[in-house]
C-alpha cells in the first residue's frame, strides 16, 4: 500500500473515530433515561442506536471493494454493556441489514463481526460485569480489547488476510480498545450525573414534601438580599391569610412588613443568622387571641459559606398554657387553687432569712373531716374543703401565704408578722366559722401559732406550730363530734320533720320493751338513744329518694340501704356512741339471715337491734308516708306477728304484742 493510501485510510478512520466521539458527546449533553417507561425507550434507544452504526457504517474506511471498516465494534458493544439486550439486538439488525445491503467479499466477515461485538456487549453486562471493577478505565479497556481482538480474528476468513491483518492490527488491537475505553467512561460519568441529578430532585421533592406535611410550622428560607429561596405552603397560606398577597420564589420577605418593629426585627435576626448566628425568639403578639410565637433564624451553609438563612416559625400558644397548666399544677392545689406543698416547702427555705422576721407559721387541721366525708360522702366533703380555703383566704393577710399542704391541712406563712398579729387573724376566721352553716353543719378548724424571730429556724418554727395545733385539736376534737352528730341529727329532721316524731315513738317502745325484759336504766338510755338515732345514716341519702312518692327503683332502693352502714360510721367516731354503734349497724337485719348490711341471723344480731327493728317496722307502717297510705294497728300487728320468725326475734314480738294486750303500751 502506497504512503497516498495509508493516509486516506488513517483520515478515514479518524473520521469515523470523530463521528463516533460526536455522537457520544452530544449523549451527555441530554438527560437521556433508559429507565423510564423502560420496554419503549429500549425499542426507540434500539432503533436510534441502529441509525447511528448506520451512519458510522456510510463513513467507514474502505480497503478495497467489499472490505470496509468502522468504529461499529465500539459502539454495538458500548450499547450491550449499557443499554441492554433489546437495545443491542434492534441496531444489531438495522446494522446487519445495511452490511447486507452492501454486499462483498467482506460480508459475511462484517455481519460476524456486528455479531460477535453484540454478544460481547450483552455477555459483559450480565456475566463480565458481576466482578465489578474499581478501576472504570481498565473495566472498558478490557472490553474493548475483547471485543476488537475476536473482531480481528474473523479477519482471517478474509481474502489476502495476512495483507489485511498487517493493516488493520494497530487500529482493532491498539486504537479501538482506547476509544471503547474513552466511550465507556464517558458514558458511564454522564449515567452518574443523571443519577445524581435524579436523587438531588427526589431529595427536593421529599424536602419539599416534609416542610409542606408541617401544619402549624412556617418554613421558608431566604438568600441575603432577604427574598425567598423556597417556603411551604403553610407560610404561603398565613402569609395570605395576614397580609392577603400571593408570595412567590424572589419575593423580598422584607417588604410584606408594614410594622417598623416588626420589619427591624426580623431584618436583624436575618443579619445576625448570615454572619453565622443561631437566633431564637418567643414573641408575645398582639394578634387575636394574644398568640405567642416562637421563631428560630438558622444560616443555611455550604461548606463555609452561607447561602441564606432558615427561618422556622411556629404557634407555641397552646403549648405554653400547656405548660403553665403543668407548672401550676406542680405548685396549685387542683381542688382549692391554693399553693401545694411544694410551693409551701419552697416558701418556707424563703422566709428563713432574718430579713422576715418576724414569721408567723400557723398550722391548721379541719375538725371532722372524716365526719363530713362518712356523712355526706366525699364529694360533699371536697366542698367542704374548697369552702374553709375560701374562708382562710378572705382573712389572709396582705404579706402571708395560705397553702394546703395535703388532706386537711393547711398552713399560712406570715413574713413580718408578729404573735399577736397572728392570733387576731384567726379570731376573725374563727368568727367567720361560727356564724356560717353548711349544709346546716358546722365547720370549724383547730390551729396552732409559732413565731420566728432572729435566730431561730424556720423548721423548729414550723415543728411548733404542729404542736400546738394538736393539743388545740386534742381538746375539741371529741366536743366537736358529739356536736357534729348533733348537728347531723337536727339538719336530718329539718330536711325530714317527721323523723323526729319517728323517733320519739320508736323510743317509746323500745323502752317498754326493754324494761319488760328487765333492762338497767344504762340500757334504756341506750336504747332511747339508739332509737333517735338509728336513722341518723340517711343524711347522705339524697332527700329526692326519700321523700320520693312512688315506688324506688333498684338503684334508690341500694341507696338505702346504705344508710345503716353511714350511721355505723358516723357514731363510731365519738367515743360517747361508739357502745350504740353496732346496734345502729345491725338495726335492719332480719331474724332469718335475709336482711341488711351483713345478713346477720339469729342472735348473732345483738338484742337492742332486734328491739328497734320491730319498734321502727310497727312506726313506720301506722305512719302516714309520700309514698303509702297508713295501715291501721290491727293491720300492723298482723304484719308483725306474720314476719314473726323471719323479720323479727320471735320471742321479742310475743312481748310486743303482750304489752299492747295487757294495755302497757297505748299505740
Amino acid at each position: 500500500m502506497d504512503i497516498s493510501s495509508l493516509i486516506d485510510m488513517i483520515v478515514s478512520i479518524s473520521n469515523n473515530i470523530l463521528i463516533l466521539l460526536s455522537i457520544v458527546f452530544l449523549y451527555t449533553l441530554s438527560n437521556y433515561e433508559l429507565y423510564k417507561h423502560k420496554r419503549i425507550k429500549q425499542v426507540v434507544t434500539g432503533i436510534v442506536v441502529g441509525f447511528l452504526t448506520l451512519f458510522l457504517m456510510t463513513n467507514p474506511m474502505v480497503f478495497e471493494e467489499g472490505i470496509v471498516f468502522d468504529t461499529r465494534t465500539i459502539l454495538i458493544p458500548i450499547s450491550g454493556v449499557f443499554f441492554g439486550p433489546i437495545t443491542t439486538i434492534i441496531a444489531s439488525i438495522i446494522a446487519i441489514a445495511y452490511r447486507v445491503n452492501l454486499g462483498g467479499v467482506g460480508m459475511m466477515v462484517g455481519i460476524s463481526t456486528i455479531v460477535i461485538s453484540a454478544v460481547i456487549g450483552i455477555l459483559w453486562r450480565y456475566i463480565f460485569r458481576r466482578h465489578k471493577f474499581k478501576n472504570k478505565y481498565l473495566e472498558y479497556y478490557i472490553l474493548g480489547f475483547t471485543s476488537n481482538a475476536l473482531v480481528f480474528l474473523l479477519m482471517f476468513f478474509l481474502p489476502d488476510s495476512l495483507n489485511v491483518i498487517r493493516q488493520v492490527f494497530p487500529i482493532y488491537l491498539i486504537l479501538f480498545p482506547v476509544v471503547t475505553m474513552l466511550t465507556g467512561v464517558v458514558i458511564k460519568q454522564q449515567q452518574f450525573r443523571i443519577q445524581a441529578s435524579n436523587l438531588e430532585k427526589a431529595q427536593m421533592l421529599l424536602l419539599q414534601s416534609s416542610i409542606d406535611a408541617s401544619h402549624n410550622v412556617e418554613i421558608y428560607v431566604v438568600d441575603s438580599a432577604y427574598n425567598y429561596l423556597t417556603f411551604n405552603i403553610f407560610h404561603k397560606n398565613q402569609i395570605k391569610a395576614y397580609f392577603n398577597v400571593e408570595i412567590d420564589v424572589g419575593f423580598n420577605v422584607l417588604s410584606l412588613l408594614k410594622d417598623d418593629n416588626r420589619r427591624t426585627r426580623i431584618k436583624t435576626s436575618i443579619d445576625s443568622a448570615l454572619k453565622g448566628e443561631i437566633i431564637h425568639d418567643v414573641i408575645y403578639t398582639t394578634l387575636p387571641g394574644n398568640k405567642i410565637i416562637e421563631e428560630r433564624f438558622t444560616p443555611l451553609r455550604r461548606g463555609h459559606d452561607i447561602l441564606g438563612v432558615t427561618v422556622f416559625i411556629r404557634d407555641i400558644t397552646e403549648q405554653r398554657l400547656h405548660e403553665d397548666s403543668i407548672m401550676r399544677l406542680s405548685y396549685y392545689d387542683g381542688l382549692t387553687g391554693l399553693p401545694n406543698r411544694r410551693y409551701f416547702q419552697e416558701k418556707l427555705v424563703e422566709v428563713n432569712d432574718n430579713q422576715y422576721c418576724p414569721v408567723s407559721i400557723i398550722t391548721c387541721d379541719i375538725n371532722g373531716l372524716k365526719l363530713f366525708n362518712d356523712a355526706l360522702g366525699h364529694k360533699m366533703g371536697d366542698l367542704v374543703l374548697v369552702k374553709v380555703a375560701e374562708i382562710l383566704t378572705r382573712h389572709l393577710l396582705p404579706n402571708g401565704t395560705v397553702s394546703r399542704i395535703g388532706g386537711d391541712e393547711f398552713i399560712f406563712i406570715l413574713p413580718n408578722t408578729d404573735y399577736d398579729t397572728a392570733l387576731k387573724m384567726m379570731e376573725k376566721v374563727d368568727n367567720e366559722f361560727d356564724k356560717h352553716l353548711f349544709n346546716g353543719l358546722k365547720l370549724s378548724v383547730s390551729y396552732g401559732i409559732a413565731t420566728k424571730l432572729e435566730g431561730d429556724h424556720i423548721d423548729d418554727v414550723l415543728k411548733q406550730s404542729e404542736v400546738q395545733m394538736h393539743k388545740s385539736k386534742l381538746f375539741e376534737k371529741a366536743s366537736h363530734r358529739s356536736e357534729f352528730i348533733k348537728s347531723i341529727l337536727n339538719t336530718l329532721r329539718e330536711k325530714n320533720p317527721r323523723e323526729k316524731d319517728h323517733s320519739t315513738r320508736v323510743a317509746t317502745i323500745c323502752t317498754e320493751i326493754g324494761k319488760f325484759l328487765g333492762m338497767k336504766k344504762h340500757d334504756l338510755n341506750l336504747l332511747e338513744a339508739i332509737a333517735s338515732l338509728h336513722d341518723i345514716g340517711k343524711i347522705a341519702i339524697d332527700e329526692a329518694i326519700l321523700n320520693k312518692p312512688g315506688k324506688l327503683t333498684p338503684k334508690e332502693w341500694e341507696a338505702i340501704k346504705k344508710h345503716p352502714e353511714i350511721g355505723y360510721r358516723i357514731i363510731s367516731t365519738a367515743p360517747e356512741y361508739a357502745e350504740i354503734a353496732e346496734d345502729i349497724l345491725s338495726h335492719h337485719e332480719h331474724f332469718n339471715g335475709q336482711g341488711y348490711p351483713r345478713g346477720l341471723s339469729g342472735e348473732d344480731i345483738p338484742i337492742r337491734a332486734r328491739i328497734v327493728s320491730i319498734a321502727d317496722a310497727y312506726d313506720a307502717m301506722v305512719s302516714r308516708r309520700t309514698y303509702k297510705e297508713p295501715m291501721t294497728h290491727e293491720q300492723a300487728i298482723l304484719e308483725i306477728k306474720r314476719c314473726s320468725g323471719t323479720q323479727f326475734d320471735p320471742n321479742l314480738v310475743n312481748i310486743f304484742v303482750d304489752l299492747i294486750e295487757n294495755g302497757v303500751l297505748y299505740l
